[in-house]
């Protein structure tokens, strides 16, 4: 994968502002090159939304026995609550619920994302780039989080179960328990990749006042840091 941002004129070869299908194939072989084309340009409402829909419709076709499975696990050992849904009502809220939440989520967390990563480029490096840019850099990088999904869903279908994850927690023989197991689990393929390829497009957007390693190693500290807050909740209060 070619992350270098590359020379003003490399983003001629796919034009000054590319189609999404453009952008999207970027994302994968050269991000640098698409941060500088979202100089000009930085769309991300139906880029960011594709990868909702697509994600929604996924969770939604996931076998009802993968989420009957699933749910039956995390109950395992749990007093049920007097007047809870019957099982089947709570399999259709989770496979709905859960659609319904993706969509939800994808939004909240591109919000969040960019916020973060105004505050550290601009805040902390007085970069000049926007709000909306940053938005447009997370937008198409969720292209290798929604990449991330499809490959674990065959994964969940074989194991029946929907917690597995692409991460270094596979390299544990049993549930985290511990922080640095939590944290293990926290750390995901996909995310390294994302994280990486988001460093990319932010050197491209700072239009060369921002280093690659730079850029890439900001936003590996700030995937590390969610992470850490991602381990450390279920090692304070037991999740």
């Amino acid at each position: 994968m070619n992350v270098e941002a590359g020379p003003a004129e490399s983003v001629s070869a796919v034009g000054s502002t590319p189609n999404l299908i453009q952008r999207v194939i970027l994302v994968f072989t050269s991000p640098g090159k698409l941060g500088e084309a979202m100089r000009t340009a930085s769309p991300w409402f139906w880029t960011l939304a594709i990868v909702a829909i697509i994600s929604a419709i996924l969770l939604i076709l996931v076998p009802a026995d993968v989420f009957r499975q699933t749910m039956e696990a995390q109950a395992a050992g749990r007093q049920q609550a007097q007047g809870q849904p019957d099982p089947e009502t709570m399999l259709m809220i989770a496979r709905y619920g859960g659609a319904a939440a993706a969509l939800l989520v994808t939004f909240i967390g591109a919000f969040v994302a960019a916020g973060a990563l105004y505050l550290a480029f601009n805040v902390m490096f007085g970069q000049d780039t926007t709000y909306r840019q940053h938005l447009s850099a997370y937008a198409h990088v969720a292209w290798i989080s929604l990449l991330g999904f499809i490959v674990v869903l065959p994964i969940w279908i074989s194991k029946g179960d929907m917690t597995t994850q692409l991460g270094f927690g596979l390299l544990l023989a049993d549930a985290p328990s511990s922080f640095v197991g939590h944290l293990m689990n926290s750390i995901k393929l996909f995310g390294l990749w994302g994280s990486v390829a988001l460093g990319a497009v932010e050197a491209g957007l700072s239009g060369g006042r921002i280093t690659l390693g730079k850029g890439i190693g900001v936003v590996l500290g700030l995937y590390f840091v969610l992470a850490l807050f991602s381990a450390a909740f279920p090692t304070l209060f037991g999740g």
